[in-house]
């Protein structure tokens, strides 16, 4: 019997319009309340995002919270941190100009805030600051850096990467992903990667989240859609995958649902929890 079922959000739980269907909602509240089912949120995003995104969905899915890719765990009925793995602002400041020497664009996640220097970053990401540099943002900045977001071409992306595991001990990335945000007049669609410190990873942070309230592997759904996502398989009994996911997520999915724009998250709740029941 499954006792958690941990969500990824954009291309995921949020459609294409960074918006959470009534029918998801519908069916992690009716499992949450019926079958007693912990729903966590487990996305790149800050914590101040996932808390706004979650007040839909309420208690089903705010009493524990994964963001910055696992840099950071929050334990909300206590009011407390669980886990925060934050990045040295010397490393945050050389991998800013390492990526701004190759014109790629960037957002930064403090414990206070997202920021970013790009207008069309800041349009793609409401929640964001712009700022005029964030070089000077940074030294200037007193709160705890989380995670970094890089920008770009695929091959620029995949020196970024390099240059990490030879000159960035204590950092580490997450594979290539895709992002696709509908903002109405224009669809903006990007690649990138999220940069933490060593140690930090949606699997990680599945595992301290489960140990915490015995919650063994078997146990565990996944649901996913991006390269980011593949350490959360890793810590999940079953894993489910997005069809507008990437391909070597599907490959290791024991379930592909439909699009994210499609009620995808409902309509694999539906099949695993209520096969051949009356889904009324």
């Amino acid at each position: 019997m499954y006792k958690m079922v941990v969500l990824d959000l954009d291309g995921t739980l949020l459609n294409d319009k960074k918006q959470i269907s009534e029918r998801n909602v519908e069916i992690i509240k009716k499992i949450y309340k019926e079958k007693g089912v912990l729903f966590v949120i487990a996305t790149g995003r800050d914590m101040h995002y996932v808390v706004n995104v979650t007040k839909k969905i309420k208690n089903a899915a705010s009493q524990y919270m994964i963001a910055s890719n696992g840099a950071i765990i929050k334990d909300n009925m206590k009011n407390e941190y669980i886990l925060k793995n934050c990045i040295d602002q010397i490393d945050a400041l050389k991998m800013t100009d390492a990526y701004r020497k190759r014109n790629m664009e960037g957002l930064v996640y403090t414990c206070r805030e997202k920021v970013t220097e790009e207008e069309r970053q800041a349009k793609a990401n409401s929640d964001a600051k712009l700022v005029k540099d964030l070089k000077s943002y940074l030294e200037n900045n007193m709160s705890p850096i989380l995670m970094l977001t890089v920008c770009g071409n695929e091959k620029d992306l995949e020196e970024i990467k390099q240059e990490i595991e030879i000159e960035f001990s204590e950092l580490e990335a997450t594979d290539i992903c895709d992002f696709l945000c509908d903002l109405g007049e224009e669809v903006y669609q990007t690649k990138y990667i999220d940069i933490m410190k060593k140690g930090s990873s949606k699997a990680n942070a599945i595992k301290i989240i489960a140990d915490y309230l015995h919650i063994h592997k078997e146990e565990i759904i996944a649901m996913g859609d991006g390269a980011n996502d593949l350490p959360m398989f890793e810590a999940a009994g079953y894993r489910v995958a997005m069809e507008n996911g990437n391909e070597k997520l599907k490959a290791q999915a024991d379930y592909i649902t439909t699009t994210n724009n499609q009620d995808g998250v409902a309509k694999a709740l539906e099949e695993i929890f209520y096969k051949g029941e009356d889904k009324a």
